[in-house]
């Protein structure tokens, strides 16, 4: 009993002795209203940890969007995917808070950026200001919330970083409060062999095990039978108060008779750590199941700094004949908790299966620049490419070239590279890479030197060589050509490339560059009429866009102000 209590202490510990390492009063909320989140800290997303916490502004957009602290604005990046709009202010007591997707960024702020948006005749931007050009004060709006960049809905994107190091933090470790009296959700649970003398329920392959609801924070599974090195996989998610996104969880803990054997939080991070959120989930299954199983276990070429383990970096060893309690204790930043355990018994028999011959031609060792040629084509692989040693699949087929299937994790690109000199020159000039997923082809991006084609990509699949010699297409305009639009506040046109991409746009109202926002989710930019310098009456438009493949179309138009 003793035991068992000093363990309960020690979970609660690891838990709760990170969040009395940071100021728990210098930071409030960035909006005026409590927070509800759509995304906590640490959340697994395709290829990366979750940077900060989403916070709810709503549904809508244009909420007051305040200054966490008073500091100065040291970053403004406007681009049109990733935070979309963002600024960042770095304040006196060593941290930096960042804000994305929003909609606009205060008067002060908004008129700085755009004369600097005009100097270099672009809507995405990026600059630096200088510590004293837009000092904050405390409590200050600083922008409006927004849907921009790659957010799906109205949030905002808020962080807090190390200013030194650049590691994000949990924002809510610095004393944000966030309603929750709801423990974590258990999804399933799985238990993978390692090994030719390994074995989970005498089957020498991965099981899903059998789990069972006591009540909401408690679950048990059947009993296991296993033999050998052995780890456990789960699929968790958090529910919080008043919102129904299934959200991440902020610790795991696995203990073994009692004796705590695997620990990860989400305190901290780094950004070059987050690619290997790859090596955390089990990703062969995730690429084919689309469910992310969480490992109890740390492979050898994971280098994320969120774990604490013992030595058998949270492998079990089952030995014949003997019995061990594993318990999984999954709990968020409230510390609700939920309890999963698994009684396992060693077996020592193991059941022999036919296994899938993996060994093709084409072996990549892991520590090796490695390169294959296929007919047109051909892989390059840096040192380090994979995690592991891999055996691959590839082939060539009309107007496709085959790498293996996408099951793998991929530390580094590897370049593809596609000879041309089977093509007419007219094809060569409109030839592109397109990556199959689904039902779809997505350009991806295609570089040309002399007579080949390539692109630097960590996707394994099927690439098809795509051909685009389609200019782009405008349409909806605001106006009609010679209306007056004096009662106007924005000039807007539609534009869109259905093959590839748009690479750039060029506006002009009389000959003069100006500065049309592009929103690419609504295929739409728009020209704020208080810019609008001139003071004549008839004014000629012009719009000009290029695709990635150079195919460009023009569009010119008049209107009276």
């Amino acid at each position: 009993m003793k035991k068992h209590l000093f363990l309960l202490y020690l979970l609660t510990f690891c838990v709760t002795f990170g969040q009395h390492k940071y100021p728990k009063n210098d930071f409030r909320n960035p909006l005026d209203f409590p927070i509800v989140l759509a995304g906590t800290f640490g959340e697994l997303r395709t290829n990366h940890f979750h940077s900060g916490i989403d916070i709810k502004t709503k549904g809508i957009s244009g909420k007051e969007v305040y200054v966490a602290k008073e500091g100065y604005v040291s970053r403004i990046k406007i681009s049109l995917w990733g935070y979309g709009k963002a600024i960042y202010v770095t304040h006196p007591n060593g941290y930096t808070t960042v804000y994305g997707h929003l909609q606009k960024f205060s008067d002060r702020i908004e008129k700085y950026i755009k004369q600097k948006q005009y100097e270099k005749k672009s809507f995405e931007i990026q600059v630096f200001p200088n510590r004293d050009e837009l000092t904050i004060e405390k409590d200050e709006i600083i922008a409006y919330s927004g849907n921009s960049g790659g957010s799906t809905a109205p949030h905002l994107h808020f962080e807090i970083r190390d200013t030194k190091t650049e590691k994000i933090i949990n924002p809510l470790l610095f004393g944000l409060t966030v309603p929750d009296n709801i423990t974590p959700r258990f999804g399933g649970l799985r238990m993978t062999p390692f090994g030719e003398n390994a074995a989970v329920n005498q089957i020498p392959v991965a099981q899903d095990l059998h789990v069972s609801k006591i009540n909401s924070h408690l679950y048990v599974s059947n009993e296991v039978e296993a033999i050998g090195k052995v780890g456990l996989q789960i699929n968790t998610h958090d529910l919080l108060n008043n919102a129904a996104n299934k959200n991440g969880v902020y610790s795991i803990d696995m203990t073994v008779n009692d004796t705590l054997v695997y620990h990860h939080d989400l305190e901290t991070f780094a950004f070059d750590e987050s690619k290997y959120i790859n090596l955390l989930i089990d990703y062969g299954y995730y690429a084919k199941h689309r469910k992310k199983y969480q490992k109890t276990y740390i492979e050898l070429a994971n280098r994320l700094s969120i774990y604490k383990t013992d030595q058998n970096k949270g492998y079990l060893y089952i030995k014949d004949q003997e019995f061990y309690r594993v318990e999984i204790i999954i709990k968020d930043f409230a510390n609700n908790t939920t309890v999963i355990r698994v009684p396992i018994k060693g077996n020592k028999i193991i059941t022999p299966i036919i296994k899938e011959n993996i060994e093709t031609p084409y072996f990549v060792e892991q520590n090796k620049y490695t390169v294959f040629k296929q007919g047109n084509s051909e892989i390059r692989f840096p040192k380090n490419a994979f995690y592991e040693d891999v055996y691959l699949n590839y082939s060539v087929s009309k107007n496709a070239i085959h790498v293996h299937k996408p099951n793998l994790p991929l530390n580094k690109n590897y370049t593809l590279t596609y000879f041309t000199d089977s093509l007419s020159a007219n094809e060569k000039k409109y030839v592109y890479f397109a990556y199959k997923s689904g039902r779809h082809y997505n350009y991806i991006s295609t570089y040309r030197k002399d007579n080949k084609i390539y692109t630097n990509t960590k996707y394994l699949g099927d690439f098809y060589l795509k051909f685009d010699s389609i200019a782009p297409i405008v349409y909806k305009p605001s106006f009609y050509n010679k209306q007056d639009i004096s009662k106007h506040k924005t000039l807007s046109i539609h534009i869109k490339d259905n093959e590839t991409d748009i690479k750039n746009y060029y506006a002009t109202i009389d000959g003069k560059w100006i500065l049309m926002e592009y929103q690419p989710k609504k295929n739409r930019l728009f020209f704020d009429l208080k810019d609008l310098k001139a003071t004549k009456q008839q004014h000629a438009f012009k719009l000009k866009i290029q695709d990635v493949l150079g195919n460009t179309k023009t569009y010119e138009a008049s209107f009276y102000k």
